[in-house]
């Protein structure tokens, strides 16, 4: 089971998935390129410029930071390295 929630992560990929996460008292985490807020679909991004999906991403990152979010990240693949970080923190003494 899970002692406290404060060792719990939430990864969404919109505002109101990160709101959700701090009002339960998660650390969360923001999907900036893989995700909602980002607006394309796979094949879209595929096809988009350097300059295009870099705009995306700062748009879709600034959303996700002014909900609250600890971190974004543009995918899935870059979790396991803000858990590092979180563990670290939460070692530490932190909570979210």
């Amino acid at each position: 089971g899970i002692d406290a929630v404060a060792h719990c992560v939430k990864v969404d990929d919109a505002a109101p998935g990160i709101s959700e996460g701090l009002n339960a008292g998660m650390w969360t985490v923001g999907l900036a390129v893989s995700g909602n807020e980002f607006g394309a679909t796979w094949d879209a991004y595929q096809t988009m410029s350097k300059e295009d999906v870099a705009v995306r991403r700062e748009h879709a990152a600034s959303k996700l930071y002014a909900a609250g979010a600890h971190y974004v990240v543009d995918s899935l693949a870059d979790l396991p390295e803000v858990i590092a970080h979180i563990n670290a923190r939460l070692a530490q003494g932190e909570r979210p």
